[in-house]
């Protein structure tokens, strides 16, 4: 192993990899988003770009959440001799000023740089670069939108870089990314890479596929009917441009339409406006009860018809709990019996790793007490040892895990206290998660950003086996293509590492800042075109 040397440098040895010296410098030249797997040493590309430019100014970087912050700052406080201060909520804010002034390496959340930059008590100008770990957040009214036109204002010497395993699953996804940060460049490698190739573990993936029971159908066809029928009434009055096969997110721009429609009325707006709102609000209430019968269970419908009869304050509750077909519903889905075959198909499937030498295993899945039930039947086993993770949100009847607790817990599954982490969308990114032998998915998810980074927990340093258990003939069929197909058009944007669009000049950036938003604002760029 060739080590990598620099002056600045100290602390254990760090081997010098081609791909991350080559990305290093290519990021050196102009403002870039380095796309790379989990695993394949981002941040250590992000300290040889910091070793270069720490002559020229001092450096920020910033992670969106507290735990992978304190990942990057105990990295670079081993590996680095200046100076590194990590800054997150837990530092008081007359605390915070004075570390801004001293510290050669700020390592931070983008909230707390956010919180600082209006207070006026912190200055980019005399950072010469900026990371950005986890990019693919860079849009909307994200945090890292308002900082980088900030330091694109103020710094006198702005480099920036961008670090992400997904970076969006179009190219006007990926463009938004880059113009709201500045960059210039994209610099991506993957297993294809002949120099990334000896680094990358083989990871199999492999699609479990479940029938839905007849009681479940039968559910899901009767909330059909009344979904069905109340998207009729949408379509009569102009809310939607279609009666049936009605996804999610029709139905969500329904309900921006009537919002926006129900503003310009102001007091005059019709009482029809208002019954509208509450059908769109009832048909989303059922598109969601026939996800959970079709790809959870029995048990999860009942848990989410219970939290709304406790929670029935508004008018299109109280008229759904009335409705007839729900009625069905619940007194067929009490008569059912058993759980949702991906249960026993998960134990099998939990019992057969443990049983050929897997030391950790992840379940991901979608709901809180999807997990509670997970870990109840995996705690079966006779091998497993499985334990719940979950965000900090509170549900009701569940407070969900303070960063104390999460913290405890993962370090109760790298030590192998625990052998099963079973954790929701928490799991996913912004969390020092150990590498495990194998990774399943309890259902299929959409997005081909979540789909890379759940996939990049395991495969790290030994090959990973990859499970995704869907439903046949539901929506999770749905779920497993769009997140293949939206996989398949990111790696499309790429030839040869670069993105074959036009992205913003350096000089462009440089001659005309972008000026800072106030908080709350979202900039609106539609110079990317698809």
């Amino acid at each position: 192993m060739k080590p990598l040397a620099h002056p600045l440098l100290q602390g254990p040895e760090l081997e010098e990899r081609t791909y991350q010296r080559d990305v290093a410098a290519a990021c050196l030249r102009e403002s870039t988003l380095a796309v790379l797997p989990t695993g394949l040493g981002k941040t250590v590309i992000a300290l040889q770009v910091m070793l270069e430019r720490l002559e020229q100014g001092r450096v920020l970087m910033m992670a969106p959440t507290r735990p992978l912050a304190e990942q990057h700052a105990s990295f670079l406080s081993r590996s680095l001799n200046v100076r590194v201060e990590l800054l997150t909520g837990s530092v008081a804010p007359a605390k915070r000023e004075p570390l801004w002034q001293s510290a050669q390496v700020v390592v931070a959340t983008p909230q707390v740089v956010e919180k600082d930059l209006i207070r006026g008590t912190a200055s980019l100008e005399d950072f010469a670069l900026m990371v950005f770990d986890e990019a693919h957040r860079a849009v909307g009214n994200y945090a890292y939108v308002f900082i980088a036109a900030r330091y694109g204002e103020t710094a006198r010497q702005p480099l920036v870089l961008g670090m992400t395993a997904s970076p969006g699953s179009t190219r006007a996804d990926v463009v938004e990314v880059c113009r709201n940060l500045g960059i210039t460049a994209i610099e991506k490698r993957d297993d294809e890479d002949p120099d990334v190739a000896p680094y990358i573990q083989p990871i199999e993936t492999r699609w479990v596929r479940v029938s839905l029971p007849e009681s479940a159908a039968r559910i899901s066809k009767n909330l059909q009917r009344l979904q069905d029928r109340l998207c009729g009434r949408l379509y009569q009055a102009g809310a939607l441009t279609r009666p049936r096969k009605v996804s999610t997110t029709m139905l969500l721009d329904a309900g921006r339409k009537l919002q926006a429609q129900l503003r310009a009325a102001g007091k005059q707006a019709p009482w029809n406006l208002y019954n509208l709102l509450s059908m769109q609000a009832m048909a989303l209430k059922v598109a969601h009860a026939r996800l959970t019968i079709e790809t959870q269970g029995p048990t999860q419908f009942l848990d989410y018809a219970a939290r709304m009869r406790k929670s029935s304050n508004s008018r299109a509750t109280k008229w759904l709990l009335q409705k007839p077909e729900w009625k069905q519903a619940v007194i067929d889905a009490e008569g059912s019996e058993g759980e949702h075959p991906k249960l026993e198909r998960l134990k099998e499937l939990v019992a057969q790793e443990l049983a050929e030498g897997a030391e950790r295993i992840i379940v991901f899945a979608e709901i809180r007490n999807t997990a509670s039930l997970l870990v109840e039947q995996l705690g079966k086993l006779e091998d497993a040892r499985p334990v719940r993770f979950v965000g900090q949100g509170s549900r009701e009847g569940d407070p969900g895990m303070t960063q104390k607790v999460q913290k405890t817990t993962l370090e109760q599954f790298r030590s192998g206290e625990f052998n099963v982490l079973v954790a929701t969308s928490v799991g996913e990114e912004g969390l020092d998660i150990p590498a495990t032998e194998a990774v399943i998915f309890y259902e299929p998810v959409s997005s081909a950003i979540r789909l890379i980074q759940r996939r990049g927990r395991t495969g790290r340093d030994r090959p990973g086996k990859v499970f995704v258990l869907i439903t046949s003939d539901t929506r999770d069929e749905a779920a497993y293509w769009s997140s293949r197909s939206r996989e398949m058009r990111m790696k499309s944007l790429f030839d040869g590492g670069r993105m074959e669009v036009e992205l913003p000049s350096r000089e462009e950036i440089g001659a005309s800042p972008q000026p800072p938003l106030e908080k709350g604002q979202t900039r609106l760029d539609d110079g990317a075109s698809p």
